[in-house]
Order: C-alpha cells, then structure tokens, then sequence
C-alpha cells in the first residue's frame, strides 16, 4: 500500500527529550491516529511533518517530498491544525481568506463560507477575539477549503464542547470515505480517535510502543471483573494486567485466553491504553 507518510529512523531532540522514530508509515486512503500523554512527541512529530521542524538525523517523507517546506507544490494538497498556527491577531476570516486564496490554486470560497456559516463563526471577527474552541474550528475551515488530500490534525477536538467535537469527527469521517484521502490526527481524547481511526500509533516518552490496526487491537484483548477470591482460579500465566479495587479485580487477557466460566468485554481505546500504558506491556 502507498505511503502518503513515510519516517525512518527520525530523530529530533530538545534539551533533554528526544524523539526517536524508528520506522512510522501511514498509508493513503486511511485515518492514523497518534496517541500518546502530554510531552510523548506528538506536536513535534506533526511539525516535522509540516516542516515546521527539521530532523535532525533520518528520513521523513510526505506525499513523496522530503522537504515539504521547500516545497510549494506538496503544500497545496495540505492542510493542518496545530496549536500555534500563527495567524495574525488582528486579522479577520474574511480577511484571512483574502490572503489564502492566493496561497491555494484551489482555494474553494463557497466550502470556506459554508463552513464559516456551520461553525457559527463571525467572519467579521478578529482572530484574537475567538475562544480557543473557535480558532480551532477556524483552521479547521482553511484546511477542508483548498481540496487537500492529505490532513495533518494536532489535537483538532481540543477545547471543543462533546457537540462541537461530533461534529468535527463526523465532518472527518467524511472526508475519509475519498480513497485519495489521508487523515493523521493527533489526540488526547481517545475515544474520538476510537469513532474514526482505521489505525492507531501509541508514542511514548518520544518512541514508538506499537502501531496497529485499531479494530484488531480491541478484538485482540478482553476485560474481565473478577471478585478477589476469583483470581486465583484463572491462570496467572494468562493475566496480562490487572487493576484492584476494594470489592473486585479488573483483569487484562488476551481473548483467546477468557476462561468459559469469566464473563468479559471489549474495552475501548482509553482503557486499552492506560492498561497498557501502566503495565509496558508489548503488544
């Protein structure tokens, strides 16, 4: 399958953290997420993506550019969120579209308007005066109205009302259906990763822990909740994690390995995580 993204053996450091890439792909066509806590290397993995940053030592490719900044033409089938996005303060929508559409061959006026309009944001207004929520969903306009096909999205949902966040991945997940579309979205909050992500990369303190197709991932694990005396009727060898509380214990196992006796369940994403996250279990 072809790689609208491409990383081996990245590295980047800042004072004492390191980011150490040492073989990430995302395929076209597909939505990647990357998971991880504050600090793992998100951000800084989007930005060299963007060219924001420069690796240090390794290869990095996007849409087949390795130097994506250098690169006017890549950059036209781009678009991004990331945080500090740089847009003038005093600058207006109205007036930062007048801007963009010199920018982009394809910069599509009426898409940008609808999505001013489904935001509900003033496009009158200066851009410092939007609430973080609004910038977000600002940037989030700019990237959906110059007919990219690739989106690079560091923490899209961030600061967003439970409404306002379903409405962000439902306008994502279709712009995923285009086979020529390619999503890699950074997040926190992995349950909207679980609503949209074909495949889902878990950094850790600047590494890679695993990346895995992420419906394979939750079928490949079951939880169990046993009372304490329980426990010692399962095979230890089979227990991967476990959580104790005062009245039961939250067991981890892979599904093949459920006793017929145990009553069990899919975990979601979050739950996954921080299990495997507290355990450093290998995947």
């Amino acid at each position: 399958m072809e790689s609208a993204i491409l990383c081996r053996k990245m590295k980047k450091t800042y004072g004492s953290f390191t980011l150490d890439i040492e073989d990430f792909k995302v395929a076209t066509g597909t939505v990647h997420g990357l998971i991880g806590a504050n600090g793992s290397g998100k951000t800084t993995t989007i930005k060299l993506l963007l060219g924001l940053l420069f690796p240090d030592s390794g290869e990095l490719s996007v849409l087949g550019s390795s130097r994506i900044s250098n690169e006017a033409e890549t950059r036209q089938h781009i678009g991004f969120i990331v945080d500090d996005a740089s847009v003038p303060s005093l600058v207006t929508a109205n007036e930062l579209a007048a801007v963009l559409r010199r920018c982009y061959q394809h910069w599509d006026q009426g898409q940008y308007e609808m999505y001013l309009r489904q935001f509900q944001i003033d496009p009158k207004k200066q851009y410092r005066k939007y609430s973080k929520g609004m910038k977000v969903k600002l940037q989030l306009a700019v990237a959906l109205s110059h007919h990219a096909s690739l989106l690079i999205l560091d923490e899209p949902t961030s600061g967003l009302d439970p409404l306002a966040r379903d409405e962000i991945i439902s306008i994502l997940s279709e712009f995923s259906k285009d086979e020529n579309h390619t999503i890699l979205i950074s997040s926190h909050i992995t349950s909207d990763l679980e609503k949209l992500c074909d495949y889902v990369t878990f950094l850790e303190e600047g590494c890679i822990r695993f990346t895995e197709e992420k419906d394979e991932l939750l079928e490949t694990y079951r939880l169990g909740i046993v009372s304490h005396q329980m426990v010692a009727d399962i095979d230890s060898d089979s227990i991967i994690a476990k959580r104790e509380g005062s009245f039961q214990v939250e067991l981890l196992l892979r599904t093949e390995d459920v006793p017929s006796f145990l009553e069990s369940r899919r975990l979601s994403l979050e739950e996954l995580i921080i299990f495997l996250s507290k355990g450093r279990i290998a995947v």
